[in-house]
């Protein structure tokens, strides 16, 4: 491990070697980077490179990654925010350094970033439980970008249980409650998964109103 936080520390200073410092110094710089990712791969490493390549996190299955970079992409084009979020939920939960916690509080704020200016454009403390009884009680007036088995738009059933699912699993968000707990590693995993889809959907527009 103090080989992986080494490695980690020297990822981080070579991602502040900007082209400030020349163009020469800049491909030098992200050269290495691809170098010690090919090295890692190579080797069979259970450690990559984070997303933004300023770090080293765990290796994760390349559809859920692929899944992950997809939705960021998604949410920077419709709200900066959303992707900054999603990448810290990301590294929170596969990081050398894991925090469970933080992960499941980023992901969260992740969908809300997407789902508050979509669905609550006018409230003033707009939170995804907001967003959750929103669509739970206007089912009949949003669509999801899929067809049913019918032919027809399919209703938004499973996007509201998926926010059900991030929304109540979060429970560490208030203390000294009967059902308080700290957030498990693979609590904070299941969250991270769930909130890229939601950010998916929301910024490209699979829920809709019909």
């Amino acid at each position: 491990m103090l080989v992986i936080e080494v490695a980690d520390v020297l990822l981080d200073i070579l991602s502040n070697v900007g082209y400030q410092r020349g163009p020469q110094r800049f491909r030098q710089a992200d050269g290495l980077r691809s170098e010690l990712d090919r090295v890692l791969t190579t080797g069979g490493s259970a450690y990559t490179l984070k997303p933004d390549r300023d770090g080293l996190c765990l290796r994760v299955e390349e559809n859920l990654r692929r899944t992950l970079d997809e939705a960021v992409q998604a949410a920077e084009a419709l709200q900066k925010d959303a992707g900054a979020h999603l990448r810290e939920a990301f590294v929170a939960a596969y990081g050398i350094k894991p925090n469970p916690s933080v992960a499941y509080s980023q992901a969260v704020k992740a969908v809300e970033a997407v789902a508050n200016p979509v669905f609550l454009p006018k409230s003033p403390e707009p939170t995804l439980g907001a967003v959750r009884s929103t669509l739970d009680q206007g089912r009949n007036k949003y669509v999801m970008a899929v067809s049913d088995r019918a032919g027809a738009p399919a209703g938004i059933d499973a996007a509201v249980e998926l926010i059900n699912l991030l929304w109540h699993g979060q429970r560490d968000r208030h203390a000294g409650g009967p059902t308080s707990a700290p957030v498990s590693q693979e609590a904070a995993e299941t969250a991270v998964h769930a909130a890229a889809l939601l950010v998916h959907w929301v910024s490209k527009g699979y829920v809709r109103k019909k």
